[in-house]
């Protein structure tokens, strides 16, 4: 058995590493990687309009950095998702201050699973204190967290 499982073991590196070197730096198997070494910040959902599952990172890789939501995740649809950096804590925002000195980081792609997005190199995670769902045609912010 416990050689079975260091041959399981080699084979899982190998993949891993053979995928990592020939996977754009935004790839799923990269985020793993990262999410021990280069997590900046992570937590869950605070309702806002409506719930959001799952969890969320921020985090590091190769001199970029990204924003990933959890498999788990999940939203009530929308038209207009998207994610923003916001100087207001979660708290303190709403669907008419939502964008107010925030930055847009991405559209989300699907309502509920696993996606990473980039964020942009000119951004200072410093000047930041949320990170938000928010409906930006109908000024709708579904969820909102901390990232302090």
């Amino acid at each position: 058995m416990r050689k079975r499982a260091i041959i399981l073991n080699g084979i899982a590196a190998a993949a891993l590493s053979l995928g990592a070197a020939s996977a754009p730096a935004f790839a799923a198997d990269t985020a793993v990687a990262a999410e021990t070494s280069g997590l900046l910040f992570s937590g869950v959902w605070m309702k806002k309009s409506f719930k959001s599952s799952g969890t969320w990172k921020i985090f590091s890789e190769r001199d970029k950095t990204f924003v990933k939501l959890s498999a788990e995740f999940k939203t009530r649809k929308a038209p207009d998702l998207k994610i923003f950096l916001s100087p207001l804590a979660a708290q303190d925002a709403n669907g008419g201050n939502a964008t107010q000195g925030s930055i847009l980081i991405a559209p989300l792609t699907s309502n509920q699973g696993e996606q990473i997005f980039l964020i942009p190199d000119s951004v200072d995670l410093a000047s930041f204190k949320s990170i938000l769902i928010h409906c930006q045609a109908y000024a709708k912010l579904w969820s909102a967290a901390d990232i302090r």
